[in-house]
């Protein structure tokens, strides 16, 4: 110090003067390796000094090869001073810069005053302000178009936490004010904005594209920690957080917190989340950062959830590998949450007027209002668990459902149905007794449902499920119904009174009702069956008299068969009148390969006068292995065939299979052929 005011003194008695200094400082700040060289030029002193390595306490990176050139040096008993001065600095992550200056150092005090113009970063440029006087600091950043990739750089060697995302494109443009005590922060604030943000992580799950957005920030120490606030928004571009996808210039996002960071730990005391057209909700929370369960509470308040908003840019992320990945939605929701200790302990929704719709039928959701309330502690009384859903219409695997009204309480991982609710379906109706799941929300879900189906056409019923139509109806009791771990089972039996007479489905099993591939496994058991009433409906032919029988291990894949073993026959002891039509005859001359045979003799000869004839017993059986149907009939038949129709009395007509092996595509082929055809010509 004494040192430099001696040069001061010195060089207005001598037109030139060159001074080294070993090292020289003040609180917070230390220069080594210094070389000042004044000139006397017109009356005004000027000053030239090299500096080979700076040193600040509020940086943690040194400057290397600082060089400042001085115009005009000022020089008084207080202080030395240069308002324009021009400095050269090669810092490690921006190069050598050149720069305007002011410098503005305090000889008894040791303060330094900087002020840095013009500095080039990268295509933008920036300004510095910093004080510095005992120890303590105060500092000013103007930042304009500075590409984001080089401050991102420029906070790493500040010491900030490595990034662990990169920014392909992007400049922000900002102003901070920070004071401190030498390297420790006080307070400090920020304003401003980036545009034209492409940034993402390395596992892709963060990522945006010409993000344009706004924000402010505040952060001030204090006895326990920090206060903060940080307010962002964004009209433009778009944002990507796995699974959640934004587009913010069809739906802009604005973000306000509040709170304390006391170590690992961040409250917000407040938080206000407003994503225009799809949500709106404020709250509280609190992060255990590094914890097992970061989020450690929240009281959040949903004061509205807009669809389709909120489907597409929450939920269809999460469905894309479902069948609801294009649903229309309409309507809107509110309500709230708490959790607490890292669990989830409240549910409150509110459901306005919502439609869900997914377009094949599988699931549709019209009017859907009421109230879901759910409590974490099935044992805790307090906060209420009754819940009410009111459908005014919709739609369940292409079944048509009417109004519905369900009364339920919903607490801890079960679900209990409080009253008996009855639900329209089709032309019928399927009456709820009893529904109670356990464990929901895990793998380990299950159900069982009590309940009766009202009489339903079956025609319709046909219709819904793409299958050939035919009449009659279906009813009856429905227990133990199950489903676990995504698969619905049938603890009982299943009856149903159809074509005059009984079906009964057992060894019920569907694996993923609601996704693409649907697995269907059951037996079904006929019996005495009016044929004459099942043939009219199929187009198949009359053929009156009864059938009995059997589908076993029947398998459907998305619903198409892949596996069973199936016998159907005239059950022993039938009194009924046989009649059999000629088209029936050519239908079921189409199943055993020997079609072409009973035409001919259908249309040769005196059986062409006959337009029916007497049969004695039918019947035929199926097994299905990869595609292949093994075929039989109700008995053997010369020359290794057998009887699919057993002919008796005049007039009489047998129809006989040769083939045991058929491919199955190919009399589907022929089944559909014959139900559309116009039967055999008869001359």
């Amino acid at each position: 110090m004494a040192v430099a005011a001696l040069a001061a003194g010195v060089v207005l008695a001598i037109d030139d003067a060159e001074l080294q200094i070993e090292a020289i400082q003040g609180d917070g700040w230390r220069v080594e390796d210094m070389s000042v060289r004044f000139a006397l030029e017109r009356e005004a002193v000027q000053g030239a000094v090299t500096i080979g390595r700076m040193q600040m306490d509020m940086l943690a990176r040194e400057l290397r090869e600082v060089r400042i050139d001085c115009p005009r040096l000022e020089t008084s008993v207080e202080a030395f001073a240069c308002r324009d001065a021009r400095v050269a600095a090669d810092w490690p992550e921006l190069g050598v810069q050149t720069f305007a200056a002011s410098v503005r150092y305090g000889r008894s005090s040791g303060a330094l005053t900087l002020e840095l113009r013009d500095v080039r970063l990268g295509g933008g440029s920036g300004e510095l302000a910093l004080a510095i006087a005992g120890g303590d600091w105060r500092a000013s950043v103007e930042l304009n178009e500075v590409p984001v990739a080089l401050l991102m750089k420029l906070a790493a060697a500040g010491g900030a936490p490595e990034p662990t995302f990169s920014a392909d494109a992007g400049v922000a443009t900002a102003f901070v004010r920070a004071h401190g005590s030498r390297k420790t922060l006080q307070a400090a604030s920020v304003a401003g904005g980036v545009s034209g943000l492409t940034l993402n992580n390395e596992s892709g799950s963060i990522a945006t594209d010409q993000l344009v957005a706004q924000f402010s920030g505040q952060v001030l120490r204090s006895s326990s920690g920090w206060t903060y606030s940080v307010d962002l928004s964004s009209r433009q571009g778009q944002a990507y957080v796995q699974p959640i996808f934004a587009d913010l210039a069809a739906h802009s996002l604005r973000l306000g917190v509040h709170g304390v960071i006391d170590g690992r730990r961040v409250t917000a005391e407040t938080f206000s989340f407003d994503h225009e057209g799809v949500a709106q909700a404020d709250g509280a929370f609190v992060l255990a950062l590094g914890a097992e369960r970061a989020l450690e509470s929240l009281d959040v308040q949903l004061r509205t959830l807009q669809f389709p908003g909120a489907y597409a840019s929450y939920f269809q992320p999460l469905l894309l590998d479902t069948s609801f990945k294009s649903m229309s939605t309409a309507g809107r929701a509110s309500g709230r949450a708490v959790i607490a200790e890292g669990e989830l302990r409240l549910i409150d929704l509110t459901l306005d007027d919502l439609t869900l719709d997914d377009g094949a039928c599988n699931l549709v959701l019209a009017g859907l209002n009421g109230r879901v309330r759910w409590r974490g502690d099935e044992a805790n009384p307090v906060e209420p668990s009754d819940s009410v859903l009111r459908v005014a219409s919709g739609a369940l695997l292409g079944l048509d459902v009417g109004p519905n009204e369900l009364r339920f309480s919903a607490a801890g991982r079960e679900v209990r149905l409080l009253r008996p609710t009855r639900i329209p379906l089709l032309d019928g109706a399927v009456a709820v007794n009893r529904l109670h799941i356990r464990n929901a929300a895990t793998p380990d879900v299950e159900f069982e449902i009590d309940a009766a189906v009202e009489p339903i056409s079956v025609e319709r019923l046909s219709r819904a499920f793409g299958w050939p139509e035919f009449g009659g109806s279906i009813g009856g009791e429905v227990s133990q119904l199950r489903m676990q771990e995504g698969v619905v089972t049938l603890g009982t039996t299943l009856q149903a009174q159809v074509f005059d007479g009984a079906v009964r489905i057992s060894d019920l099993e569907l694996e993923q009702p609601f996704g693409q591939w649907p697995r269907f496994n059951a037996s079904i058991e006929l019996e005495n069956l009016d044929l004459e009433l099942l043939t009219q409906a199929f187009s198949f032919g009359r053929i009156t008299g009864r059938l009995s029988g059997a589908v076993l291990g029947l398998e459907l894949f998305n619903w198409t068969p892949v596996s069973f073993d199936a016998r159907l026959y005239t059950p022993a002891g039938d009194r009924s009148r046989h009649r059999i039509s000629q088209r029936a005859v050519e239908s079921i001359g189409s199943i055993g390969g020997g079609r072409a045979g009973v035409t001919a003799a259908l249309s040769s000869g005196v059986l062409r006068f006959f337009d029916d004839f007497n049969y004695d017993r039918l019947g035929v059986s199926c097994r299905l292995e990869n595609e292949v149907c093994y075929m039989d009939g109700v008995a053997p038949a010369p020359q290794g065939g057998y009887y699919l129709v057993k002919g008796r009395g005049l007039p009489r007509i047998d129809v006989i299979g040769g083939a045991h092996r058929v491919d199955w595509p190919r009399l589907v082929r022929q089944l559909v052929a014959a139900t559309e055809s116009a039967g055999p010509m008869v001359e």
